[in-house]
């Protein structure tokens, strides 16, 4: 992740949108899954199947037949936006809303953004192969069960995974009264899931519930987070918007004074200012980077007083380059 790609350096235009430097990722997303729930609601016909019986729902819902076979591969992202009932979607949101603010504030907007969606795509996937290969009466991988999936739970899945590593000891409270810490939370629900999907595997009667999203979800939020799996670097070609590039100016050399008679003229300013000689200069912009990613983090996990001075420094030298770079702008 570049300098420039985190949202406390990015500009702040005005206007809503996906991909407006200004704006929370969380907050638009949360604001799409409202927003397609209330079409589910009010398209709801007389089939007296309820929100899954919506237009909408079964033009944007998941499934085995629809993907493998129809090659509606669209259905794995928009399924994340669609929910059952009232109570689907506030729980997801609601632990989308505590959980995704404070990894997007780690990630930045853009990068939140891509590990979200990633994780609603992969969630899809995990389900319905498990389901095509599990099914009853499945006899090849593209033979097995029609059932469909919606909601958002894998993504989310994915959000808690990687913030319980993030914040392990932060107290969540399990169904809204007892408190405990987020690990043993995600533990549970993990738990929680597996035990459903082993039995849905044996055919076993259980809850209509995706266990197998969920997992996938989670599996994936936490290899994401172990082995920083992150989307910037993979997409690293692609730019979002133009970039200002960072640049390093030596100060204008000034004409050095005549040298008294028996001593040797002082070097001008200029001389010997090279990219290592000024504290603007002491890291490459790569490295600096890496170390500003590593630090945000730290400050994430233990405040700013968990700095070393090395750190500091580190942290004031990528806030002066921001600084200098809007500053050329306005000139």
């Amino acid at each position: 992740m570049g300098i420039y790609d985190r949202d406390y350096i990015q500009d702040r235009p005005g206007g809503f949108g996906l991909f407006s430097g200004g704006n929370s990722a969380v907050k638009t997303l949360i604001l799409l899954n409202v927003a397609v729930f209330a079409l589910q609601w009010f398209t709801v016909g007389g089939s007296g199947m309820g929100i899954v019986g919506s237009p909408v729902t079964q033009a944007f819902e998941a499934s085995g037949p629809r993907v493998l076979q129809q090659f509606q591969v669209w259905r794995l992202l928009t399924y994340a936006f669609l929910h059952a009932d009232v109570f689907h979607i506030l729980f997801n949101m609601w632990f989308l809303w505590m959980a995704g603010r404070e990894l997007e504030t780690i990630y930045g907007s853009r990068e939140f953004l891509c590990f979200y969606l990633a994780a609603a795509v992969l969630a899809g996937v995990f389900w319905i192969l498990t389901d095509q290969l599990f099914a009853p009466g499945a006899s090849d991988l593209f033979q097995g069960g029609g059932r469909g999936v919606l909601g958002a739970s894998g993504a989310v899945a994915a959000v808690l995974v990687a913030f319980a590593l993030y914040y392990p000891r932060r107290e969540v409270l399990l169904f809204f009264v007892l408190p405990i810490p987020m690990w043993l939370f995600v533990a549970f629900f993990v738990g929680i899931n597996a035990l459903g999907f082993f039995q849905q595997a044996r055919g076993e009667e259980t809850a209509a519930v995706a266990f197998a999203a969920h997992l996938g979800g989670a599996g994936y939020g936490y290899l994401y987070k172990v082995y920083d799996l992150r989307w910037s670097r993979l997409l690293g070609g692609v730019s979002w918007r133009r970039r200002p590039r960072l640049r390093i100016f030596s100060p204008e050399s000034r004409p050095s004074r005549a040298s008294r008679p028996g001593t040797t003229g002082s070097p001008s300013r200029a001389e010997g200012a090279g990219l290592t000689g000024g504290p603007s200069g002491r890291f490459a912009d790569d490295h600096l980077d890496a170390r500003l990613d590593e630090i945000l983090a730290k400050i994430a996990r233990e405040g700013r007083g968990g700095l070393t001075e090395e750190e500091n420094r580190i942290l004031q030298e990528a806030s002066q380059r921001a600084r200098n770079r809007r500053g050329e702008r306005l000139r």
